[in-house]
């Protein structure tokens, strides 16, 4: 996935978050004083309560929406080569390996945040309405989280193959010229 995916995911997170608010307010007069506050594992409403509650899961959605700004900038301005890749690979890993490895790691982390943002979005709809969330939600969102995180860790994996095959060509490459050593490249 490349800058557009992150991107998107990104706009997603930034999108839900600000809709669920315009939401709030243009329909806040035509939600129902007693809404549904709780959902069973299989989606059934089993809770009632007053219609501010809505307010707690968009505040909740505000702090994802805060904690994602804020990570993405720790990863731009904190991540270093040793830490993304270890410290005996860190050596061999070029400027492009490390972009693509910030842009790999913010891409998950936004993702992962517009599956959450997404999940919120749907659960005040569904609150508001008085309406199940239905059997499906909580698979297809353990699913959705999941698919996630084994993309990270392949793409992750995969990169760092890619390092270590890179540096075994080279080393493979200069084991052929006198009096070159592994330290001298």
């Amino acid at each position: 996935m490349g800058k557009w995916g992150f991107r998107i995911a990104n706009g997603i997170v930034h999108a839900g978050v600000w809709l669920s608010c315009l939401f709030l307010v243009i329909f806040w007069g035509k939600i129902p004083e007693k809404i549904v506050t709780h959902f069973n594992g299989s989606g059934t409403a089993d809770g009632w309560g007053n219609k501010g509650s809505l307010i707690l899961i968009v505040s909740v959605m505000v702090y994802i929406y805060f904690m994602h700004l804020i990570c993405m900038r720790v990863i731009r301005h904190l991540s270093t080569k040793e830490k993304m890749y270890g410290k005996k690979l860190a050596a061999f890993v070029t400027d492009e390996d490390f972009e693509a490895g910030n842009l790999m790691t913010m891409a998950y982390l936004a993702w992962t945040d517009a599956s959450l943002i997404l999940m919120f979005d749907y659960i005040i709809v569904c609150s508001a309405a008085s309406r199940p969330l239905g059997d499906w939600f909580i698979w297809v969102l353990l699913t959705v989280i999941l698919g996630e995180l084994i993309w990270y860790f392949a793409c992750y994996l995969r990169k760092k193959r890619q390092i270590r095959m890179r540096v075994l060509l080279s080393l493979a490459a200069h084991e052929d010229e006198p009096g070159k050593t592994p330290d001298d490249m």
